[in-house]
């Protein structure tokens, strides 16, 4: 990062790795240059990441119902904003070099509280794999639900205080030793992040292509006439909303049957499973095979809903909790959509942080006693801003990802015209 910027090994230091100079000098042309670029990189930041992380912010709070996806989403983009917003803190401290001034003791609690939501988006992004393993890998048995996401935000909050501690101590007293202290815990908090969302996203990527090779089973299964796998979605009349959905019948119905197959359709529609061995063999009761059958599937082919009047002294009928549990095809394919965006925001936020633990490991390696051109830490120390990109680009993956997401930024942007 910078040394404007809440990088945790900041050169403005006694004990820093690059020696810029004391500011009171007054800056050379070099700096000059510097601190102008480095001023319009900033607001650039400031424009871009405030103006799209608040979109981001207006799609998800709008909509009516909220789960723990939307709720880490939202999480997650404010604390971009935070980020973006406290760029305040990088623009004054540069207009302050080329005034060749030293910035007023109230931007360094600026910094802090920029360091601390810096932090706070490495445990965020973590929190959001974890919970695309519960909502993959974990549909039917799912741990987290709205309430859950929020306490699990505040909790990556508090984490990130806890590990901006060291770091508010080295800037307040600087030391070698609180410098060092502050940067392990700081790498040991991006790899626990790296390897959680390496696992869970592992797992979730497992369990969709799982999915889609049962569904692509079902629909061309050898030996049989009929799908193995049948997914029925009954929707009730005007007055009844509910979908009921996740019909599973193991075997085909045999070819001799010879009742007729009907169905009672003068009711409120809902369906059940029909177990195996009710289809296989031939009821012991005469009236009761029609109605099994036509409960089961028609003549036809097509999947047909069952009368909810129809009860007889038949053993009941218990669905099958794994079909249950399944999710339909239209709500895996959303989670699939929800899940390679959420990903590709994972995978810029490791790419991202890498030239920082490169200069990390590279300054205190220099710090030890290594030989390191100044000019090949000076380019690498730059190469730190990097950092931010990952605090301004969301908007754009969840657009290009997400067609949902596009439309909904449109209806919002359409809404705010004046009139």
């Amino acid at each position: 990062m910078d040394n404007a910027s809440s990088s945790f090994a900041s050169p403005t230091a006694s004990t820093d790795l690059i020696d810029d100079g004391p500011l009171t000098a007054g800056p050379d042309v070099g700096m000059t240059i510097n601190a102008i670029l480095k001023l319009v990189f900033y607001v650039t930041v400031m424009i871009v990441g405030i103006s799209g992380n608040s979109l981001i912010l207006k799609v998800y709070w709008s909509k009516p119902q909220k789960t723990s996806t939307h709720v880490l989403i939202m999480g997650l983009a404010w604390v971009d904003l935070m980020v973006c917003v406290c760029r305040i803190y990088s623009l004054g401290f540069f207009i302050y070099v080329l005034l060749g001034r030293e910035l007023p003791s109230v931007f360094t609690a600026i910094r802090i509280f920029d360091a601390v939501n810096v932090l706070a988006s490495i445990t965020v992004t973590g929190a959001i794999a974890l919970e695309r393993h519960d909502c993959v890998c974990r549909s039917g048995k799912r741990l987290l639900n709205h309430r859950w996401a929020k306490l699990i935000f505040l909790g990556s909050y508090v984490a990130a205080t806890a590990v901006c501690i060291p770091f508010t101590i080295n800037l307040l007293s600087p030391s070698v030793t609180a410098q060092k202290v502050s940067l392990t815990f700081q790498l040991l908090l991006y790899l626990t992040v790296v390897f959680t969302a390496v696992i869970c996203y592992g797992k979730v990527y497992q369990a969709i292509r799982k999915h889609v090779k049962v569904n692509v089973l079902s629909r061309h299964g050898p030996g049989t006439s009929w799908s193995t796998a049948v997914t029925v979605e009954a929707e009730s009349r005007r007055h009844d909303a509910s979908v009921v959905t996740g019909v599973s019948i193991s075997q085909a119905l045999p070819s001799s049957s010879k009742e007729p197959l009907t169905a009672d359709r003068s009711g409120p529609r809902s369906v059940f499973v029909v177990s195996a061995t009710e289809l296989a063999g031939p009821s012991t009761n005469p009236t009761d095979a029609p109605g099994n059958l036509a409960d089961a599937i028609p003549s036809t082919g097509n999947p047909a809903p069952a009368s909810q009047n129809h009860e007889d002294d038949r053993e009941p009928r218990t669905p099958n909790p794994q079909a249950r549990d399944k999710p339909t095809g239209t709500t895996m394919t959303l989670q699939r959509k929800t899940t390679r965006m959420l990903f590709v925001t994972s995978v810029v936020f490791l790419v991202t942080w890498l030239p920082y633990w490169l200069y990390v490991a590279v300054a205190l390696h220099k710090s030890n006693g290594g030989d390191v051109h100044p000019n090949v830490l000076s380019v690498m120390y730059n190469c730190t801003l990097f950092v931010y990109i990952n605090n301004v680009v969301n908007p754009f993956i969840y657009g290009l990802a997400n067609r949902r997401f596009r439309k909904d930024c449109f209806d919002v942007l359409r809404k705010m015209k004046p009139c």
